[in-house]
């Protein structure tokens, strides 16, 4: 197994710096297990392909982190996206120490990032390979075969079917004496990741995907992949990989759903409150769940899939009941707006109505003449 690298003790989430192409980085796989997974907190910072120094100088100080200290403290982990901008220098030196001396861990899907970003400075020095066709990828389908004598990072997942999933892009890769290989592209006998931990008294493993985040990546067509990158990640930092994969995947399924409870919850109360309607009640019973919340994920944290789940079956439970009060709050507001909006609608149609009747039927407002000009003559 890999050595520790960084200890994490129980109940500790890990923090990720998510940086990339400005249009993809949004459905990046990583950063999508960040934002479901109680385990990870992260920044993201979407960089536009290509921009000038300036318009990157000022994206950097509201994105990147500002000196060095803050880069290192501030996460154990980064994740590069086809970043087609170059770094500053300040931003290459502070990398290459960070991966060298700080255990910083890497995981790139570089696409150009390659030619723009890494290959000009001295960070290609840290990556596990000295050449990548990221000028010519390949845009057709394959398959990853994956070694069966390497750390069970992946191989856990092959019986569950991950070599049968289909990438759709991929580079030609020319990999450092030293690198670990993962996984080959068939049948095109290429690559497929590739990690190596580059010089340096504390380095950090860097992970490098052959072209960027792809199709093989999306759920849709791996519903692990969120897994096998927890795995990645767990293995890089020295943890204990994941013991029951689908006990987890539960786990994490069962707090997706309840975070999106709660926002219903919230939407419902915020949509009442404008009403007039008193929330109170609701706000108390949320507040007192997030102590039942807390120790669910603090159970999370520590891998104690089992526990979790029976936490949050029963936080489930309640948040049902506290969704049901939300609705019937929601339904009574929406009453009394119907109502009212039914006896506005009602009184100005007898207002209309005697109006129209008066003037029309009973005809109170006309004098019908006695006699014209023409019965005169």
């Amino acid at each position: 197994m890999s050595p520790t690298v960084l200890a994490q003790g129980e109940g500790e989430r890990i923090s990720a710096f998510v940086m990339g192409h400005s249009s993809w980085i949004w459905y990046n796989p990583f950063r999508i297990l960040f934002m479901r997974d109680p385990l990870f907190t992260h920044s993201i910072y979407p960089l536009p392909p290509f921009i000038s120094i300036e318009a990157k100088s000022k994206l950097d100080r509201v994105y990147y982190p500002r000196t060095r200290e803050h880069l290192v403290n501030g996460y154990e982990l980064m994740v590069f996206h086809d970043i087609r901008t170059a770094f500053t220098a300040r931003q290459v030196h502070d990398l290459d120490y960070a991966f060298r001396e700080e255990g910083m861990n890497a995981f790139c899907g570089l696409c150009l990032g390659w030619d723009y970003a890494w290959e000009p400075t001295i960070l290609r020095e840290v990556l596990p390979v000295t050449e990548h066709g990221s000028v010519t990828p390949f845009f057709r389908g394959y398959q990853v075969q994956f070694f069966r004598d390497r750390d069970p990072v992946f191989t856990p997942f092959i019986e569950l079917g991950i070599e049968k999933v289909v990438g759709d892009q991929y580079c030609t890769m020319e990999v450092k004496q030293g690198a670990t290989i993962w996984g080959m592209i068939k049948p095109y006998e290429i690559p497929w990741m590739v990690s190596i931990r580059p010089g340096g008294p504390n380095a950090g493993l860097q992970w490098l995907q052959s072209h960027t985040f792809e199709g093989w990546w999306a759920e849709e067509e791996n519903p692990y992949s969120m897994d096998v990158a927890t795995n990645m990640i767990f293995y890089s930092l020295g943890i204990p990989l994941i013991d029951d994969i689908h006990a987890r995947r539960e786990a994490r399924r069962l707090f997706t759903n309840l975070q999106s409870q709660k926002s219903i919850i919230l939407s419902m109360m915020e949509w009442a409150e404008s009403f007039g309607a008193r929330v109170t009640d609701l706000n108390d019973r949320l507040t007192d769940l997030e102590v039942d919340i807390d120790t669910a994920t603090l159970a999370y944290l520590q891998q104690d899939y089992p526990e979790t789940i029976s936490l949050l079956g029963d936080v489930s439970g309640i948040t049902r009941g506290i969704s049901n009060d939300a609705v019937r709050l929601k339904d009574e507001a929406l009453f009394w707006v119907y109502l009212s909006e039914w006896l506005m609608v009602t009184a100005t149609g007898i207002i209309a109505g005697g109006i129209v009747w008066s003037l029309m039927v009973r005809r109170k407002m006309y004098r019908i003449p006695g006699s014209t000009r023409l019965s005169q003559l």
